[in-house]
């Protein structure tokens, strides 16, 4: 039921924390993987790294802006011009600026929104229009498109999750839905996961109280393995989720079950 043989996957900043597990779960199951990212290093370290387990037969690079039509639409070309087709489309990116409420400019925040949300509508649609026989499109939201973060939770000194990624992440959970319904009727699915609670493993290291807090307010006392979201990504994307659409995936270890 998981089976992704023969699939074709396009990983939008797939050389990313979270999802680079995900290719690599990916690649065991079967798909050709396409990694899309806008840092060049990490995008080249991913497509070393991955080769050197698989082959450059089934997986491979490009460099993708989410924040530029122009590198959606061709990114998605690309795909299907190097594999035949496009499957599955997961798109992992985000964008924040960081500062504080009474900080944050107003091209600032326009800006985070162009990427976040408008970024994510054009690659849904422009991956939609090459599913000719059909797909799955897996959006990344967050614990933080869901509920909002708390300062008490953070150390002194140290600023809560920031707005504008929080905004554009509650607005990826409507537009999986409304997408959900505009596709389903071509036997495109869109769905979505809200990640809770994985750290990059800098913030851990550097920040002990504040994993402390965020373990503290899971139903399993801990915080997320980066490896835990590959499986229901995988899930989504395989027949094994065959008559899910328009849902929204916590894995959050029961944070926002409370």
């Amino acid at each position: 039921m998981f089976d992704l043989k023969g699939r074709v996957a396009f990983l939008a900043g797939g050389a990313g924390y979270l999802a680079l597990p995900v290719c690599r779960e990916m690649l065991k199951q079967g798909a050709r993987v396409v990694i899309g990212d806008y840092h060049k290093d990490n995008l080249a370290a991913a497509v070393k790294e991955l080769t050197g387990e698989f082959s450059n037969e089934v997986v491979c690079g490009i460099d993708f802006d989410i924040g530029n039509e122009a590198s959606i639409v061709d990114s998605v070309l690309e795909v299907v011009k190097r594999f035949g087709c496009l499957d599955i489309v997961v798109n992992a990116t985000f964008y924040s600026i960081g500062k504080p409420v009474s900080e944050l400019q107003a091209e600032e925040f326009d800006r985070a929104n162009r990427i976040n949300i408008t970024g994510s509508f054009l690659l849904a649609r422009a991956a939609a229009e090459a599913m000719t026989k059909g797909g799955g499109i897996i959006l990344f939201s967050s614990m933080y498109g869901l509920i909002s973060p708390n300062q008490a939770d953070y150390p002194e000194g140290i600023d809560k999750n920031p707005v504008e990624y929080g905004a554009g992440k509650a607005a990826i959970n409507q537009l999986t839905r409304y997408l959900a319904a505009e596709y389903g009727k071509r036997n495109i699915r869109v769905n979505a996961i809200a990640p809770g609670a994985f750290p990059w493993k800098s913030v851990q290291s550097v920040n002990p109280e504040l994993i402390e807090n965020l373990a503290a307010k899971s139903m399993l006392g801990r915080i997320g393995r980066r490896d835990e979201i590959a499986g229901t990504v995988v899930y989504l994307a395989s027949e094994a989720s065959s008559f899910m659409t328009g849902q929204i995936l916590s894995v959050d270890g029961g944070i926002t079950a409370w």
